[in-house]
């Protein structure tokens, strides 16, 4: 782009400059025929200078005139292009350029501004709500933990009352390691990338294990699982893809309702594993849906459920490095549907 851009001006002022040549060539050859048709250098010894006079004036308009039509073509643009970048540069993200130009290049380069910017504006907005959220996030625990010292200094309390107190206070400190090691983990994906390990291991023994972890919590519910994990093998990178089923599995028994069905199937074919996890719980609406995957979004805005709104987008992109996909299916009170495929990775990718 930056190279179409500026071959294209230099073409511009190249054609400019030639043009202003031959103009100006062919208006001075027009003067000298004129002045030796008519003889008009021929007469007194000054009077030459006119036609010379003329052709200095003409070419002095001439050059005034692609002057002022290459400052509003070309550099006026890139002007006004300056000014914006520097606004942008000291946090004015509202800046949009006009993108009818004459120039294509221009045009496009206006274009591409005006993407940066939205961009831009996008980033900063997600890091101002990234902070409030982490600060709500920190905040409620912490001033949890605090208030529960405050009234364990009240020697007058009971056994029993000390320990529900430093129940909580646990459950707080739970919380808090809980968002720091998902925060941790984001981190580390956003920033390793594609360095992810990879190595083969049994994806229905993985499955078992994170729904065998959670067993005290579907029991508690008395949760019904219909299970369909035949014997599967996968090249992958097996701590992340733990979270994954953790999450999601988690998920399914925190919104499921009494005595309800949660099912987790696993189906293979040549092109990869597909994995479907559901349930018949409290479900949510198109909108939730939309926005399940985003850092940091609870659509429970009471904060009444436990979570901070990292599970599901780390899950996201987690499978996302494993070049897969995890789409959702839901509707009020009808339960929700996750389905996720990963792809066969070949071993030396």
């Amino acid at each position: 782009m930056r190279k179409r851009l500026f071959s294209q001006i230099w073409m511009y002022f190249v054609s400019i400059i030639f043009l202003i040549m031959v103009v100006v060539l062919g208006v001075f050859v027009a003067l000298l025929f004129i002045s030796n048709h008519f003889k008009l250098l021929e007469s007194e010894r000054g009077s030459h200078f006119f036609p010379l006079g003329v052709i200095f004036l003409f070419s002095l308009i001439l050059g005034l005139v692609l002057s002022v039509f290459v400052g509003k073509r070309i550099l006026q643009p890139i002007g006004d292009l300056r000014q914006a970048m520097s606004k942008v540069a000291k946090g004015d993200f509202t800046i949009q350029l006009e993108e009818r130009q004459q120039v294509e290049d221009v045009e496009e380069l206006y274009h591409d501004f005006n993407v940066m910017v939205k961009e831009l504006s996008s980033i900063e907005t997600l890091r101002n709500d990234f902070v409030s959220t982490v600060s709500h996030e920190f905040k409620t625990p912490i001033a949890t933990i605090k208030g529960y010292v405050q009234l364990l200094q009240n020697e007058d309390l009971s056994k029993e009352e000390r320990q529900i107190y430093l129940e909580r206070m646990l459950d707080g400190t739970h919380q808090l390691t809980h968002l720091t090691d998902n925060i941790l983990k984001l981190s580390k994906l956003e920033n390793q990338g594609i360095g992810l390990d990879f190595q083969s291991f049994r994806l229905d023994e993985q499955i078992r294990e994170v729904i065998l972890f959670l067993q005290p919590k579907w029991e508690q519910l008395n949760l019904t699982l219909d299970l369909d994990l035949p014997w599967t093998e996968y090249y992958g990178n097996e701590e992340f893809l733990y979270q994954v089923w953790l999450n999601l599995v988690d998920n399914a028994i925190k919104y499921s309702r009494q005595d309800s069905n949660i099912h987790v199937h696993l189906k293979n074919d040549q092109n990869g594993q597909t994995i479907t996890i559901s349930d018949e719980g409290i479900g949510m609406t198109e909108e939730v849906a939309d926005r399940i995957f985003d850092k940091f979004y609870q659509s429970d805005t009471s904060r009444k459920t436990k979570g901070n709104g990292l599970g599901l987008a780390l899950a996201k992109q987690i499978i996302e490095l494993h070049q897969g996909t995890i789409k959702v299916n839901s509707s009020p009170n009808k339960g929700s549907n996750f389905k996720l495929f990963l792809p066969n990775i070949p071993k030396n990718s």
